[in-house]
């Protein structure tokens, strides 16, 4: 394989270049990778820190403004509050994350030979195992990895078990077999593996149709003209594209789905470490240097960090002859702003989505609806209520005294989740949820748990629609009441990711109609989180968007 020289494991580079240590008071210094070169930050002291973000809260003195992010010297310096674990409180104490900056120009590929000769030509059982070496290199350095993940729970509002699940899966996701199956199924056809039109020229069993000049030419030249190949075969390829991907931090294994998938496609990138999960995001950037540093797949690969809006950088990225695709996920406000900007350039948006539940009257028969509420917690506990499949709101079929019985049987479920994963509801969703009681929501019926005397979850019945960009997403399920949950179908759209419903005969029923309306996946209820490779995520199989598919 090319590009097989080490420079150091995880650990050694982590202990040469002082990375991943907490010091000065919180201050955690982190790599990043620009075209495979490994980038650290300068030293920085606290107080120095502290002095640049007051001085910048000084100029820009926006009533309720939270200074993110720095630029100090030769850095970006990001501050996040510290977050004690039990209670899970916030602290008064921030953590800094200290970042080297970089020029945008240095991350732009401008050669498209290189991307010829180096990537497209790559056989695809190469990539496999440059991500298997990547593999290698974290599972080397478990000890960091754990070391990494304390780190994150200094600042994050995710509970235990869930950060503990969060670093697992990203060791899982670094796994050559899943991702050859993933290429497999989202770029091949019936017959063809997706690696073959990764690899090269397939040809496509068909009859090509004569266009009308073709037919016409019998007229001007009898006997035809003699073409310099066969006219009637034809041929598809997937071939590398430039990318830029723009990450989200509402859990921390995205960085590394993005990089994936950028790399299953042999493809030049630039992955934007997202606020909130830098602190994975810089993880893969040791992985992959120590992996293989010359490897043309680590060549081709940046992992940096800027504040979003940030012009210098910006004006540069999203010139239209930067990237051949830039992919943003993110709030609606940051797809929107990136969309605006990137001109020409084909946008795949991964935007703010959200899951439902449908239960079917037959959840009250018998003893079923101990087991339906437990289904159903699942499906609005995915990533503690924060992932864009997560069910933030149950349609129950049902009279007012079913859907009563279902909201206290919900209510007793989820104290159970807050026993065994303590949520943390930060004190400004607290108020969210406080002015909705007040406001909108005033008619609605509040089922409250509590731990230690704070808010851990609650369920609203309510009376009518809700708006659910309202919705605080901090483990608060809304139950509305229909009499058939045909009824439902009204409040399905393109925002709408998954839906578990139960029974399954009524998910059978209504699957190709919830589909139509914009639904992703319908599920069996308790299913939503279920992934598997090749799977469909926002109405796309991404992989085939991100590659050009090319004819010859």
């Amino acid at each position: 394989m090319r590009g097989n020289a080490r420079v150091g494991s995880i650990e050694d580079l982590r202990n040469d270049h002082d990375l991943f240590r907490r010091a000065f008071g919180d201050v955690v210094r982190l790599p990043v990778l620009v075209k495979g070169a490994l980038r650290v930050p300068p030293p920085v002291d606290i107080e120095d820190i502290e002095a640049a973000f007051a001085a910048t809260e000084q100029k820009g003195s926006d009533a309720g403004t939270q200074t993110e992010c720095v630029t100090f010297g030769n850095a970006f310096i990001l501050r996040e509050k510290a977050v004690s674990r039990s209670p899970q409180r916030y602290t008064g104490r921030y953590v800094y994350h200290v970042l080297p900056l970089f020029d945008p120009d240095e991350v732009i590929e401008r050669d498209r030979d290189r991307i010829a000769t180096e990537l497209a030509c790559m056989p695809f059982e190469e990539v496999l195992a440059y991500v298997g070496r990547v593999s290698e290199a974290l599972q080397s350095a478990l000890g960091l990895v754990g070391q990494i993940r304390e780190i994150s729970r200094l600042t994050s509002g995710l509970p235990d078990r869930f950060l503990d699940a969060a670093y697992d899966d990203v060791l899982f996701l670094a796994n050559p077999d899943f991702i050859g199956e993933m290429v497999d199924r989202e770029l091949g056809s019936p017959g063809v593996k997706g690696r073959d039109l990764l690899d090269s020229w397939v040809e496509v069993p068909t009859e090509p149709y004569d266009g009308i000049v073709w037919r016409l030419a019998g007229m001007t030249h009898p006997g035809g003209p003699t073409p310099s190949g066969d006219p009637r075969k034809v041929y598809l390829r997937a071939m590398p594209t430039r990318q830029l991907h723009i990450t989200a931090g509402n859990a921390p294994a995205v960085p590394l789905v993005t990089a994936i998938r950028a790399i299953a496609t042999k493809s030049p990138a630039v992955i934007k470490s997202p606020y909130g999960a830098t602190l994975p995001a810089a993880l893969l950037a040791l992985a992959a240097y120590a992996a293989a540093p010359e490897h043309p797949l680590t060549r081709n690969l940046s992992i940096v960090y800027w504040p979003g809006g940030d012009e210098r950088i910006e004006s540069r990225l999203f010139l239209p002859s930067s990237f051949d695709r830039i992919v943003v996920w993110g709030s609606a406000e940051a797809v929107g702003a990136v969309r605006a900007r990137a001109g020409p350039t084909k946008v795949i948006c991964l935007a703010p989505r959200c899951g439902m539940s449908w239960i079917g009257k037959e959840a009250f028969e018998g003893d079923a609806l101990k087991r339906v509420v437990a289904c159903a917690a699942r499906d609005t506990m995915i990533w503690n209520q924060k992932a864009c499949i997560a069910s933030l709101i149950h349609y129950v079929e049902g009279d007012e005294a079913k859907v009563s019985d279902y909201a206290e049987a919900l209510q007793k479920e989820l104290a159970r989740w807050d026993r065994i994963a303590p949520n943390f509801i930060p004190p400004e969703v607290v108020g969210r949820i406080r002015r909705m009681r007040r406001g909108k929501l005033v008619r609605a019926r509040w089922l409250f748990n509590e731990t230690d005397g704070d808010l851990s979850s609650a369920v609203v019945v309510a009376p009518g629609q809700v708006d659910l960009l309202d919705h605080p997403m901090s483990r608060l399920v809304i139950v509305r009441m229909v009499s058939r949950l045909e009824e439902a179908l009204a409040f399905l759209h393109q925002g709408v990711s998954a839906v578990g419903v139960f029974p399954e005969s009524r998910r059978m029923e209504l699957c190709d109609r919830m589909v139509v309306r914009g639904v992703t996946s319908v599920f069996p209820l308790g299913s939503c989180e279920r992934i598997y490779a090749g799977m469909a995520h926002d109405g796309m199989k991404v992989l085939a968007e991100l590659v050009d598919w090319k004819n010859r």
